[in-house]
């Protein structure tokens, strides 16, 4: 029965009503300037120091390319490589900058509900800020600012805030403003009392830290109780579960940090909000902060977009010795360099910068090891020295636990990452007495089963690095539309080696058996690697430089390639028969007939008129 084609589904015609209602002319126009170098626009790349125009614009495929950073893709792609976001935000930035509404996100909300959700909070940091500035009330709030070294400049610049120790003090600014109390409830500002008789405010009697996403805006509030003051309560409280806020996937500082995380290439990650803003006062910008959880492998992918390397700040005291063990597993399990560094006990960032400056910081900093090294001295530091074998192996395990997360998806190359492995596992042998390859096994063994997501590295998808037969394949897939039907039965991911190629082969086939189109911009919004993006539209860019032809007539040398591989792969199967198996010489001679004929179709040599026959000669003559 033929394959009924599927409907699609309604994000992929968001997608495609997006993508047609924008020009990746003007969007890229937005952010540098393009002047036209015949049928492509050119500009400066955003990404390198780039002093001639290496970044190009297609029009007519909506793509854009730069070939020093060799990097590409479409309108989305750009995007989220521009702003550093995740596909579902590009493609509401551009659905608004086209006038579409989109249907109802991840967060369970139309996109005018959590425009309206984004206004209630704005307009809550601009109340808690002015009380900051001019009440009364917020004296002893402004004097542990003061207290904590924080310049007014820097409360001013972070726009911090108070919230007066009235049970309802917001809430009686929304009603003057025309605001429902089940605003201020669902967007986490109030709180439904339990006889359901009424609201009160969430954030009594605190220091304000609003919390914004990358873009800037005012998602959540996090709340510092003054010193000696409700000592029954929690010293810090964040905002609730939001649609607009998740404090696993968000930061502190993230929004005024990630330019100078992009040009240092670190992130360095405390856990206060003070010590985060003692750091950017003292004039050091790629710091951010936890909000009151440990740092976990969402918060590890978004500065994944930023930054090569994590520094993790920690307490030196128990509970920082703690935290460390409960994150390490999550971050050596993620493919980005990750060091740990140990305040001195009894310490915080925020002290050590304002009593010692900045480069006593920086230097702590600098002094950062490895997690591996880390977990590997606690476990011999905690270790007593009459500890018996049980003890020993079960630190032995902890160390080889971590080692196996850290390599099986490790950024490293491969022989730095062996380097690596080598000395962990050197250092456990000299310590326990155990030998190198035991630990391997060992570590091997706690490896498997693990998932390992298949990644496509940048330098590995290249045309130039594809085997001829792969780029040729996928030349004719992005570049002859009407191919589709050819490569679909006569192309199997099998057919070619590199995983790059294998898997666009793969999606073209799903995409074809669901009835959809099968185009340069369909695989674009379908393959979310950016690394197979870049790689289709540098095969399409070189495919056209190459093949300015008859599509047809392209298409005809590609069935006869194809053709030949055929013929050549059958000529080695009857190769290999001759040489593995015990013919007669009757088989033996049809076999290399036919042999002969196959090595002729593979090298596209015709038959001769009156071929000579090998099986006249192969019988003895008697006498």
């Amino acid at each position: 029965m033929p394959l009924q084609p599927s409907p699609p589904t309604p994000r992929d015609d968001v997608k495609e009503r997006v993508r047609e209602a924008v020009d990746i002319v003007d969007v890229v126009g937005s952010y540098i300037s393009l002047r036209r170098q015949g049928k492509a626009m050119t500009g400066l790349c955003p990404w390198h120091d780039d002093s001639r125009p290496s970044f190009q614009v297609n029009a007519e495929r909506q793509t854009y390319r730069c070939w020093v950073c060799d990097v590409g893709g479409d309108v989305f792609n750009f995007v989220m490589r521009m702003e550093k976001v995740e596909f579902r935000e590009a493609l509401e930035q551009l659905a608004d900058r086209a006038g579409i509404t989109l249907p109802r996100g991840r967060g369970g909300l139309p996109a005018d509900e959590k425009a309206s959700l984004r206004s209630v909070m704005a307009w809550a940091a601009e109340r808690f800020r002015d009380c900051l500035r001019s009440s009364p009330e917020a004296g002893p709030a402004r004097d542990y600012l003061r207290g904590r070294g924080l310049s007014p400049e820097t409360i001013e610049r972070f726009q911090l805030g108070f919230a007066p120790q009235s049970w309802d003090w917001l809430l009686r600014q929304a009603a003057a403003a025309g605001m429902g109390r089940d605003e201020l409830a669902k967007a986490g500002l109030a709180i439904e009392r339990d006889d359901r008789s009424g609201h009160y405010d969430r954030f009594r009697g605190r220091v304000i830290f609003p919390i914004r996403d990358p873009q800037g805006r005012c998602v959540a509030f996090g709340g510092r109780v003054l010193p000696g003051e409700r000592p029954d309560s929690a010293k810090y409280i964040n905002s609730p579960e939001t649609p607009l806020f998740s404090k696993s996937s968000m930061l502190y500082g993230l929004d005024t940090g990630r330019d100078a995380m992009a040009a240092s290439r670190r992130a360095i990650v405390v856990e206060g909000y003070t010590d985060c803003l003692a750091a950017r006062q003292a004039g050091i910008d790629d710091v951010v902060a936890v909000l009151g959880t440990a740092l976990g492998e969402r918060h590890a992918k978004l500065l994944r977009r930023y930054a090569d390397r994590i520094i993790l700040v920690l307490d030196g005291d128990d509970a920082g010795r703690r935290r460390a063990n409960e994150v390490l597993e999550v971050l050596l399990a993620e493919p980005i360099d990750v060091r740990i560094a140990r305040m001195p006990s009894g310490a915080d960032p925020c002290e050590l910068i304002l009593e010692q400056g900045r480069e006593a910081f920086e230097a702590l900093v600098a002094q950062a090891c490895d997690p591996l090294d880390y977990r590997l001295d606690e476990v011999l530091a905690g270790l007593a020295p009459d500890a018996g074998d049980d003890a020993a192996l079960a630190s032995v395990e902890s160390v080889l636990k971590a080692l196996a997360a850290a390599s099986g998806r490790s950024s490293l190359a491969d022989s730095q990452q062996r380097l690596r492995e080598d000395q962990v596992l050197g250092r456990l042998s000299r310590r326990f007495g155990l030998s190198r390859d035991v630990l391997r096994s060992r570590m091997l063994e706690l490896r498997t089963g693990q998932p390992v997501a298949v990644s496509i590295r940048d330098d590995a998808a290249r045309p130039s690095r594809l085997p001829a037969w792969d780029r040729e394949v996928l030349e004719v897939l992005v570049g002859v539309p009407d191919s589709i039907g050819l490569i679909v039965h006569e192309i199997r991911p099998s057919d070619v080696e590199t995983p790059a190629c294998r898997q666009v082969i793969e999606t073209a086939h799903r995409l074809h058996a669901a009835g959809r189109p099968v185009g340069l911009s369909d695989l674009l919004m379908e393959l979310a690697d950016p690394a197979l993006q870049s790689l289709l539209v540098a095969v399409d860019e070189s495919g056209a430089t190459r093949a300015a032809g008859d599509p047809q007539e392209r298409v005809g040398h590609f069935t006869e390639a194809l053709r030949r591989r055929s013929a050549e792969r059958q000529a080695h199967a009857s190769a290999r028969a001759i040489k593995t198996n015990r013919l007669d010489s009757r088989s033996e001679a049809e076999l290399l007939e036919r042999l002969l004929a196959e090595r002729r179709a593979a090298q596209g040599v015709p038959e001769p008129i009156e071929p000579c026959s090998v099986r006249g000669t192969s019988e003895p003559k008697d006498g």
